[in-house]
């Protein structure tokens, strides 16, 4: 604390009182204003004490060249000149406290008071500034649109990103609703979520198809959060979203991909066995299965052990210790093999075809067997 006044014995017996009421306050005295200036541009203080009447200046002018230096640093004015007028100009002037000397020790605990609440205060809204200020920072920054919403469910910030992904500028958006992004007959749906959102004051994602400024339809996945006060009233809701259209495209176009294979494999009059990197089964058709005799469902084979589905299928061949190895040397060599001639322990023959196949992951396998022409 620094505390500043032209009178030496105050200031003496003011941090007498103060230090020996509490280890915690360190009193720093002058009675030069420069000098005091210069101890608040160190920035080592957390409060500034002052006196109302000094030589050449008074408390107001010196708040004034202090507020030049350390714009949130307390300031508390102990004066002996006391009026209304005083208090009302010291309070306009943005002073943080006002309090007027008077005889007795009391004075002293009421000032140390005061000045720990205002130091508190200060380290409040300063922790408070600086959290929000890693916000601010974070929202900006974040790879995700974001939009803040005050409790009306009126925006009041929009990052970077979701300027992007939208097409509006943060101007264009900023008092007013998400009905400017959200197509017409989804208005209701999401109208719900916002319902949800307030009353349950909680978190709430949705997947949202939005319309983007130049008309393009897209689809995004929204993360919400709702903010409340010590109260529970909502203060802010943030909702976080990002551009997923390419995505579920992809997925789609995956999906019918993988509608075609299934429909060709299932109508091959071959049967087929699709392994991965790790010889997992991938994908086997219906007719494998008819040709081996085997019951269940083929989609319940795939992520099975290939090599462990070899050794069972093994019994079915007139040499079962051969079979096994032959499709380890064929994996191990991962060259092409067309119409290998095997034998069953039932007489029939099968002829065998094999391709070494690349995968997004890793290597993988194609085979394929069907009934020699000659059956045997």
């Amino acid at each position: 604390m620094l505390h500043v006044d032209d009178e030496p014995a105050f200031l003496d017996l003011v941090a007498t009182y103060l230090e020996r009421m509490d280890d915690a306050f360190e009193v720093r005295s002058e009675t030069d204003v420069d000098a005091a200036l210069e101890a608040v541009e160190s920035g080592s203080i957390d409060c500034v004490v002052s006196d109302y009447e000094m030589p050449e200046t008074d408390g107001l002018a010196f708040l004034e060249r202090v507020r030049e230096r350390e714009p949130t640093v307390p300031f508390v004015l102990f004066t002996g000149k006391g009026s209304e007028e005083i208090a009302s100009e010291a309070i306009s002037a943005g002073v943080t406290d006002y309090i007027q000397k008077r005889s007795g020790t009391d004075q002293y605990t009421v000032l140390a008071n005061r000045v720990r609440n205002a130091v508190d205060q200060a380290r409040s809204r300063a922790a408070l500034a600086a959290s929000q200020e890693r916000l601010s920072r974070f929202i900006e920054q974040s790879p995700l649109g974001t939009i803040e919403y005050d409790e009306a469910f009126r925006i009041v910030r929009v990052n970077p990103a979701a300027e992007d992904i939208l097409g509006y500028s943060e101007s264009e958006l900023v008092d007013g609703t998400w009905t400017r992004f959200v197509p017409e007959e989804l208005h209701r749906h999401v109208a719900e979520v916002e319902r949800r959102l307030l009353s349950d004051k909680g978190g709430y994602q949705s997947v949202n198809e939005n319309v983007r400024a130049d008309g393009e339809r897209i689809r995004c996945v929204w993360h919400n959060q709702v903010v409340t006060g010590h109260d529970g009233e909502v203060i802010r809701v943030f909702s976080q979203f990002e551009d997923v259209t390419e995505r579920t495209d992809r997925k789609r176009e995956l999906e019918r991909t993988n509608a075609v294979l299934s429909t060709v494999l299932d109508t091959l009059p071959v049967g087929v066995l699709a392994e991965d990197a790790d010889r997992r089964v991938l994908r086997v058709n219906r007719h494998l299965y008819d040709l081996f005799d085997l019951d269940g469902d083929p989609a319940a084979a795939i992520g099975r052990d290939c090599a462990r589905f070899a050794v069972e299928m093994s019994e079915l061949f007139d040499d079962s210790g051969s079979f096994v190895d032959r499709i380890e040397a064929i994996v191990d060599a991962r060259r092409p093999v067309d119409d290998e001639r095997i034998a069953l322990a039932d007489g029939r023959v099968f002829l065998r075809t094999y391709r070494p196949v690349d995968l997004p992951d890793g290597h993988g396998h194609l085979w394929a067997y069907r009934d020699a022409p000659d059956g045997g």
